[in-house]
């Protein structure tokens, strides 16, 4: 089953095996909303979640004490992809887009390896011949992003302007 990592369980909460999530994902209410999840391909029941200013708190069925809750931390919460949230028009999920095909214009320039969230925009991670570059997910630098053929296509010259390589 193809899942995708939607948090990593931080810390316990409390003693009653409740765990702090820190969210990797752009809707932390999401949270509320989830019937299971799934730690270490194991398949928990979520018994309930909030969302509050300081975090998000799940508690899941069969994690009743602090001790169990502390051997959930650093683990990553997945969810069945049929469950993920649906996506507006022109949003991708990280994992679909890593490993695809970076061109610009025809002419194929390396490979996506990874996308920064570091705020106002993705940063892309392109590995080319040149090293690795760094690109903001922006219109004016994305003319295409087809998920299915694994290709990204950039105009070219907004590449030349907004490529960073790393030295």
């Amino acid at each position: 089953m193809d899942r995708l990592v939607i948090g990593n369980i931080a810390k316990p909460q409390g003693v009653r095996g409740e765990v702090k999530v820190s969210p990797l994902t752009d809707d932390a209410a999401r949270f509320t909303r989830l019937k299971k999840v799934f730690v270490d391909k194991k398949e928990y029941d979520v018994q309930s979640a909030k969302v509050l200013p300081n975090g998000v708190f799940v508690k899941l069925k069969g994690v009743d004490d602090r001790n169990s809750a502390e051997l959930l931390r650093g683990k990553d919460i997945e969810v069945d992809r049929e469950d993920a949230v649906k996506l507006p028009k022109d949003r991708y999920f990280i994992v679909d887009v890593v490993g695809c095909d970076v061109y610009t214009d025809d002419v194929r320039i390396g490979r996506l390896t990874d996308v920064l969230q570091y705020g106002a925009a993705d940063v892309y991670v392109i590995s080319t011949a040149k090293g690795n570059a760094m690109v903001p997910a922006i219109d004016r630098i994305l003319k295409e992003v087809s998920v299915a053929d694994k290709k990204i296509v950039l105009d070219t010259e907004a590449f030349d302007d907004l490529a960073v390589y790393e030295e």
